[in-house]
């Protein structure tokens, strides 16, 4: 009966999960777990493992732009269930969004200031945030991250509660392996390093101790999959173009997402950039009072602050160093359930500590602000299932991929492509997922040796898809007028190319 006890505390973290659970179910029903670009690389390189234990992607290169846990995940679920993740996606990814759900629920319930209304409050966001039900209705590695960050903070905070090195062997073990699901996940690490070292009500001696131990475990994976990049592949993690997007519109970026994910804009993204510097001050301003008061970050409350502030800064910081897609909803949302805490954990301590006569107005306003928060996720919860409902989830298994003339052109055996001629895409990896034919991605245009090889190249087709169009690759006018390629075969969708020697 003990045992069961955590189980009866959280019945409503329980009920939640299985709401969770549902959803995704719902979302997915139609044409099972959303797949795009990223996705094909991850189920290839599961399946390519499970044969022959290379992490390989499906064009048969080294898999070095993403780390290795998620495809090695989906590979052990192949092993244990004799599944290709497409087929078991949509189950599994329902199950990791309960899971996260109920651990979320667990934590909000041990803040410092507790209180049940809070709790299911703070539940009923995270089920129907669109942005975490997007993540968990696609085959992305942050369905895994997000499960990492919560057990992460699980378990920083009975490490600051008891100091126990086992516990600080376990956070360790789950931030290094955060970094090889997604290698922002070194903000789990630096994060986990920054609440050992604040701690001042300890001996430095100690915490010394503890800092090295946490600095040999936490990077360790990290250091060996880089390592493993840099040898097979020749780069530590794929080739990265310098970003060419300056700070302000990145601060815009990010502030945007921010204003989705809170409805009270309407998608007015006029002072975007200066919501990012006002959330990145609130986070900043709450782990300075909480160590002031305390002199160490002991609470969840604070250890997710201290997360999210790292992780937001990492990822502006990244973005304007590096290029790759523009911040959105699903890059920042590992940050969505730490600044759901950060924004509204206030209301219960303030609602306690004044009279009861002016309390029910702090209560007031916080369901105010609830229903208004939940008006906009359901209008945009509705809006997604609108579309899904009877296409499926974006991507790939999407009913306008699925039956594009494109596809269905390429998907036909007797396809007149000459022998010996290589193919080429915009969309390689759509080419792939369909066919099974091997090819290559179009050059991109910085790429002076690849633009090259390709105009060289005399004996090619190039598949082109209207929906894979990348600005970053060469385009249609590059092949026409500068290769002179003559159109095979042209529809509502895209279109195939030939070289004309």
């Amino acid at each position: 009966m003990h045992s069961l006890s955590p189980l009866k505390k959280n019945i409503d973290s329980l009920i939640a999960a299985a709401v969770g659970f549902s959803i995704i179910i719902l979302y997915t029903r139609h044409g099972g777990i959303g797949l795009c670009p990223d996705g094909v690389v991850y189920t290839s390189t599961a399946a390519n493992f499970r044969e022959s234990c290379r992490l390989f992607d499906f064009r048969q290169s080294a898999m070095v732009e993403f780390p290795a846990l998620y495809p090695l995940f989906l590979s052990a679920m192949i092993f244990l269930t004799g599944l290709q993740p497409l087929a078991i996606g949509a189950v599994l990814n329902a199950f990791l969004f309960a899971v996260i759900i109920y651990l979320a629920g667990n934590i909000t319930q041990q803040f410092s200031h507790s209180s049940r209304w809070y709790k299911a409050s703070v539940l009923s966001c995270i089920v129907l945030s669109p942005g975490l039900l997007e993540v968990y209705s696609m085959m992305w590695s942050e369905t895994i991250f997000i499960l990492l960050l919560l057990l992460f903070l699980v378990t920083m905070h009975r490490y600051c509660q008891s100091h126990s090195r086992k516990v600080l062997i376990a956070a360790a073990i789950l931030a290094a392996m955060a970094a090889v699901t997604r290698y922002a996940g070194v903000t789990m690490i630096a994060a986990g390093f920054l609440v050992i070292a604040l701690d001042t009500t300890r001996r430095w001696p100690d915490r010394a101790r503890e800092l090295l131990i946490y600095s040999c475990i936490s990077p360790s994976l990290l250091i060996v999959n880089l390592i493993r990049n840099a040898t097979v592949g020749g780069t530590a993690t794929g080739m990265r173009e310098k970003s060419l997007s300056p700070l302000l519109r990145i601060l815009h970026d990010t502030g945007s997402v921010f204003y989705d994910w809170l409805p009270f804009f309407n998608h007015h993204y006029s002072r975007a950039a200066a919501m990012t510097v006002v959330v990145t001050f609130i986070l900043l301003f709450t782990i300075v009072r909480q160590f002031v008061q305390r002199k160490r970050l002991v609470t969840y409350e604070s250890i997710a602050d201290m997360f999210a502030l790292i992780y937001l800064m990492f990822m502006v910081t990244m973005a304007s160093v590096s290029r790759f897609e523009t911040l959105n909803s699903r890059l920042l949302s590992p940050a969505f359930i730490p600044l759901l805490w950060s924004c509204s954990s206030w209301i219960v301590p303030v609602s306690q500590k004044i009279p009861p006569a002016k309390s029910k107005w702090v209560i007031l306003f916080g369901i105010l602000l609830l229903l208004v928060f939940q008006y906009g996720q359901l209008s945009a919860d509705y809006e997604t299932w609108d579309g899904v409902k009877d296409a499926g989830i974006p991507g790939y298994t999407e009913d306008q991929w699925k039956n594009s003339p494109t596809v269905r052109y390429i998907q036909n055996d007797s396809l007149p492509f000459k022998k010996g001629y290589a193919i080429f895409s915009n969309a390689n990896d759509a080419v792939y997922f369909f066919t099974g034919r091997q090819g290559w991605f179009l050059p991109n245009k910085e790429n002076v040796k690849g633009v090259k090889a390709f105009l060289g190249n005399s004996r090619c087709y190039v598949i082109w898809f209207d929906d894979g169009d990348n600005p970053d690759l060469i385009g249609k006018d590059f092949m026409v007028n500068t290769k002179k390629m003559k159109l095979v075969k042209q529809f509502d969708d895209g279109a195939i190319y030939e070289s004309d020697p």
